[in-house]
């Protein structure tokens, strides 16, 4: 199972709608299983990915070590809210090593369930998303293209417990794939704070395949934060949403490339199998 961890240094960014529709991605387009573990206060991808019934709850400790029962693996596609795992807190004076622990110990129970894992959690440098990064395969950072953003990017690389250093010090594995600007507006001032960041973080964008020179992102479309309030994939709102088909469009090549860069594109799974 690949585990990917969406984190940012702040909120705003559209991180929760991006794993959101990324899972979307990889179980409808790709056919992948996948579970997406909700450790964010408060669970809004949990709340819009069983909106619509999408996906399926899992809750708690027994779901986990059910977890090879016929009837949960059937779906395909699930979400785990951390506050159901009483193993998944933090308690006054705690210094994170449980938690670790118990993070490893709940991906690795759960390595069968899923061919892709993807984690929501509190910004950085909250504990738990420390934890977290210290533990998964890859890390993919939304990013908003303004001002504040470049000194939490920085902190994001290398603070303190930044990227950098979880890398050197505790997950010498961990893939970062980079920054992904995300909810991008064409305006004079878009541009000014994009080139800004191209200044000062170029080389931590990501590459677009599709456009040499270019990198990826994604712009904002109404069309993304109404399937977010269905609970459904933009590409379901075609047809009654007028920015829907670009929209898809965009996040479907942004999507390809990622699966392309976490090598998940080597993943297969028949479900009928």
């Amino acid at each position: 199972m690949k585990t990917l961890l969406i984190a940012t240094e702040q909120g705003g960014a559209g991180k929760t709608a991006m794993l959101c529709q990324f899972a979307h991605y990889l179980h409808w387009v790709r056919h992948l299983r996948v579970l997406v573990i909700d450790a964010a206060e408060p669970p809004c991808s949990t709340a819009s990915l069983v909106r619509a019934c999408k996906a399926v709850v899992l809750r708690g400790e027994k779901s986990i070590t059910q977890s090879e029962r016929r009837d949960i693996e059937a779906p395909g596609f699930w979400v785990l809210p951390t506050s159901t795992v009483p193993s998944l807190t933090l308690g006054p004076g705690d210094d994170g090593a449980r938690y670790y622990a118990n993070v490893r110990h709940l991906l690795f129970v759960l390595a069968t369930l899923a061919d892709v894992c993807l984690i929501d959690s509190p910004p950085l440098p909250d504990l738990r998303a420390i934890c977290i990064e210290s533990t998964v395969d890859a890390m993919l950072s939304p990013i908003q293209l303004n001002r504040e953003s470049l000194d939490g990017v920085a902190d994001l690389i290398n603070g303190p417990h930044g990227m950098r250093q979880i890398r050197a010090k505790l997950n010498p594995a961990l893939q970062f794939v980079g920054l992904l600007p995300n909810m991008v507006e064409a305006t004079s001032l878009g541009r000014e704070n994009a080139r800004a960041i191209e200044t000062r973080f170029g080389p931590w964008l990501i590459a677009d395949p599709g456009r040499p020179g270019r990198y990826l992102h994604i712009p904002r479309f109404v069309a993304i934060q109404r399937a977010q309030a269905e609970g459904v994939p933009v590409v379901e709102l075609v047809g009654r949403e007028p920015t829907a088909r670009r929209a898809w469009q965009t996040m479907l090549a942004c999507f390809e490339a990622l699966t392309g860069y976490l090598h998940l594109d080597e993943v297969t799974y028949d479900a009928e199998a």
